[in-house]
């Protein structure tokens, strides 16, 4: 579709449930057609004690899945997620 938007939703792990169905809801009432991509690297970032910017697995996957689960409760179309990697040894 010309003119597509694609928003990104990143939160945090556990905080998925409390702030995504508010910002779907709004989408729906205006009455776009967006694309909705997960970005469970960012709302879940720590420093390491060695101060390296890190993300835990669990974290991660926890809010991709409950990006699914709240699409899928809410009849919605999950467009993809957002993920980083590195070959070097960051933690």
């Amino acid at each position: 579709e010309r003119g597509g938007i694609t928003l990104i939703a990143g939160v945090g792990a556990e905080k998925v449930w409390d702030h995504l169905p508010r910002h779907i809801e709004t989408i729906k009432e205006e009455g776009r057609n967006v694309l909705w991509v997960c970005d469970a690297m960012h709302g879940n970032t720590e420093s390491s004690p060695s101060g390296y910017k890190t993300r835990r697995f669990e974290n991660v996957l926890s809010e991709v899945k409950e990006f699914f689960e709240v699409h899928k409760a809410m009849g919605t179309y999950p467009g993809g997620i957002h993920l980083e990697m590195t070959g070097q040894n960051v933690t």
